[in-house]
């Protein structure tokens, strides 16, 4: 079972029915010749997508014989792929009256439901769903909060997080409908008497600190984050909370301490280290002294693992104070996890460029340009990179191309220009050298 959903105003579902229900010969019981000819004819023009003449075949097989609650079955999915919604619910609906607790019925009819945005009817079909599949909860919990019933959603959470572990997809979600509580004493009773019940178990302490926390009850929250630490001393998703209450109260020592425990660890999920480090790059912003430690903290993060998405942003920290070697090692770390980011792949190509990595630069603009064929800068960069290691022919070719791809900047084609007669000037060609100087003069004038 596959349940994706995205919350928000524009909300997306897809969920794929496992198994399909598939019905033979033998299924269909005492028929006659004419309605099992035209049922068949109804399954191949449904397979082949001729929706309306499937729908054509079972009226035929109503017409002879209307018991049949598989007919009304058929007749519901072919009207579900036409987006005849109320339809495909009317026949839905009455296979359910004569099997109320048909699984594969209840899975399209909550499709039914959910594409036309009806959550509260989406809401009963999922509450039977759920007995057959504990994993429903998600998409419970998910309708729940659209139906503002959140304490209801972060019990099924909680529910969840029991049975299978901790998710990172639940754990957003518990951030999200948390924000939405405007009282919380229900969760932090409901909290509470889960940590008199089960003191070992973390997340429940986790849940209670971020609520307190949530309710500008710091004070509160350090207290449960330190009886988390007294009853599990060893214990590695405290530092989360922990590092920042010691930022908060000035105890650098014990933060980047506590970070350094959170960053090593195995069980915090990767998004969880982002939020580590950034709150770090936002600390040493206001507290430049302790920039030294970054190395340490990094050299904990990419102990075995990269991520992009951490090293494109220490990128963004060294490239704002200018260290261009450092914001081109970390952003050259990054793209490795997502080569279509076009403007990270322009600000490492440019940055190699400034350092005179023209080998890289040009081996990577000739990347990038496989991706992007109708990017100007990238053939831009190329020609460059090629006149810096004597290919000035090369150069002159891949410019050419290029600028064919520069629409209304007049700033760039004035850099095509200037760099098509660098590359003529390599060749000893000092009249073509000459006439693209003259475009570039002319351009600058207008500009």
């Amino acid at each position: 079972m596959s349940i994706l959903f995205v919350l928000g105003y524009n909300v997306g579902y897809t969920q794929d029915i496992e198994p399909k229900q598939e019905i033979n010969i033998d299924d269909l019981g005492n028929v006659s010749d004419e309605f099992q000819e035209s049922f068949f004819e109804a399954l191949k023009q449904k397979a082949i997508t001729n929706y309306d003449k499937a729908i054509e075949a079972l009226e035929k097989c109503i017409a002879i014989d209307p018991e049949p609650n598989y007919l009304y079955f058929e007749l519901g999915k072919n009207y579900l792929e036409l987006k005849l919604y109320q339809k495909a619910e009317d026949n839905f609906k009455k296979v359910i009256e004569v099997k109320p607790n048909d699984k594969f019925v209840l899975e399209l009819l909550f499709q039914v439901y959910f594409q036309q945005r009806k959550y509260k009817e989406s809401t009963g079909v999922v509450e039977k769903l759920v007995t057959f599949n504990s994993m429903f909860k998600e998409q419970l919990a998910n309708l729940y909060f659209l139906e503002r019933r959140y304490d209801e959603a972060l019990v099924l959470i909680d529910e969840l997080d029991e049975e299978y572990g901790v998710d990172g997809y639940r754990s957003r979600l518990r951030k999200r409908i948390s924000s939405k509580i405007t009282n919380p004493n229900n969760q932090i009773s409901r909290l509470e008497k889960m940590i008199k019940d089960k003191p070992k178990v973390e997340q429940n302490y986790l849940n209670l600190i971020y609520l307190y926390s949530q309710s500008g009850e710091k004070e509160k929250a350090f207290e449960v984050a330190t009886l988390l630490l007294k009853k599990k001393p060893k214990s590695e998703l405290v530092h989360l909370a922990l590092y920042k209450f010691y930022l908060e109260g000035n105890k650098t020592e014990e933060a980047i301490q506590s970070m350094k425990i959170a960053l090593k660890s195995n069980k915090i999920d990767m998004d969880s280290k982002f939020k580590v480090v950034n709150d770090f790059l936002l600390f040493i912003d206001k507290n430049p002294q302790y920039a030294s430690q970054l190395t340490d903290i990094i050299a904990l993060l990419s102990n075995g693992q990269e991520n992009g998405k951490v090293f494109t942003e220490l990128g963004n920290y060294y490239f704002k104070k200018d260290d261009k070697e450092q914001a081109l090692n970390f952003y050259e770390r990054g793209i490795k996890s997502n080569a279509n980011d076009f403007s990270l792949l322009r600000r490492i190509l440019l940055l190699q460029l400034d350092l005179k990595r023209y080998e890289k630069a040009m081996s990577g603009s000739e990347l990038a340009l496989e991706l992007f064929p109708a990017q100007p800068i990238f053939y831009l960069v190329n020609g460059v990179s090629l006149i810096h290691l004597e290919k000035a022919e090369e150069a002159i070719e891949i410019l050419t191309t290029g600028i064919d791809y520069v629409i209304d900047d007049l700033k760039m084609e004035s850099d095509f220009y200037q760099q098509i007669s660098a590359a003529y000037q390599k060749l000893g060609d000092a009249t073509k050298a000459s006439e693209y100087q003259e475009k570039v003069n002319q351009l600058q004038k207008k500009s």
